[in-house]
């Protein structure tokens, strides 16, 4: 029991000095010294708590829950990612006994996006208010620089908030809080895609049951067609394939079903993923060049209800 223990706070403490150094990934010009490393622990703490905060409310969401319907689980195993511009892949917990059923299932499913996503957008909508818009110089080459992708949320909150904004010659220096709460919507929706043993997976099979089987892998194809956008969803194409599964294991219903009120939450949560969910998370600097869909969209709702630019 101790063992695991300080297997847990291991992964704690590695997952924080991940999330910290993480923005050299970003930085890769800037010289490594001590110094630097310093500025960067600074600088970035507030982003590894408030992630690490945010991911720890993730998995209490589906822990707390599991402890209420006697389903025995572990606690958070916090996963560090050395490499990277994130710093982490999230965090997991062992659920170590059978579900009972699918009220059950949709209960401890839901329940973990649903408090990652609440502390995310929170963590965002604070973190990008005080975040910064910066003029990019007209010469200046941002070719060997990494961005973070948008999701039609971010970008139109960001432009909401701090814009019009014009991508091509202007870039956000972002809040370290606004940075946690960006990677707590992205890893919130890799949870909430609607396969296997992910969460939207739990969610989806617990509302629609076996009949879901039908479609399941006609969505897994479309997904996989949307994938080529991104290296990143294709990765994911893969563990879903191979690891995590397109189809749920069978759980028996419930007695008396979810219930509507779980179904429309259920919904909420699903239209939230597309809502958050960002086409391309790493973005190199030269593709700053072309608008994307979204900055004409936004150029289009300028022009429409007549915004200065």
């Amino acid at each position: 029991m101790e063992s695991k223990k300080t297997t847990h706070l291991l992964l704690f403490f590695f997952t924080f000095l991940t999330l910290t150094y993480s923005d050299i990934f970003l930085n890769p010009e800037v010289p490594q010294t001590l110094e630097n490393y310093k500025l960067y622990f600074f600088e970035n703490w507030p982003y590894s708590v408030s992630l690490l905060f945010i991911l720890l409310a993730h998995e209490m969401g589906h822990y707390l829950p599991a402890r209420y319907y006697g389903v025995r689980a572990t606690l958070p195993y916090f996963i560090p990612l050395p490499f990277g511009p994130i710093g982490t892949m999230g965090a997991v917990i062992k659920i170590k006994d059978q579900i009972p059923d699918k009220k059950v299932l949709f209960d401890i499913g839901i329940g973990g996006p649903a408090a990652s996503l609440i502390l995310s957008l929170i963590a965002w909508t604070i973190g990008i208010s005080f975040s910064k818009v910066m003029e990019i110089p007209a010469h200046f080459d941002r070719s060997g620089f990494l961005f973070f992708g948008d999701s039609a949320f971010t970008y139109f909150s960001t432009q909401w908030i701090l814009g019009p904004i014009d991508f091509a010659t202007m870039d956000i220096q972002a809040h370290p809080l606004a940075k946690a709460g960006w990677v707590g919507l992205l890893i919130t929706a890799i949870n909430l895609l609607p396969f296997g043993q992910l969460d939207g997976g739990h969610v989806i099979y617990s509302m629609f049951g076996e009949s879901y089987r039908k479609w399941i892998h006609i969505l897994f194809g479309f997904f996989l067609i949307f994938a080529l956008i991104h290296f990143t969803w294709l990765i994911w194409g893969f563990l879903i394939y191979y690891v995590l599964k397109v189809e749920h294991p069978f759980i028996k219903d419930a007695i008396h079903g979810i219930g509507n009120t779980r179904f429309v939450f259920g919904i909420i949560i699903l239209v939230s993923f597309l809502i958050i969910f960002v086409p391309k998370p790493i973005i190199v600097g030269s593709e700053y060049d072309n608008p994307t869909l979204l900055d004409d969209l936004f150029r289009l709702i300028v022009k429409t209800v007549g915004i200065s630019e």
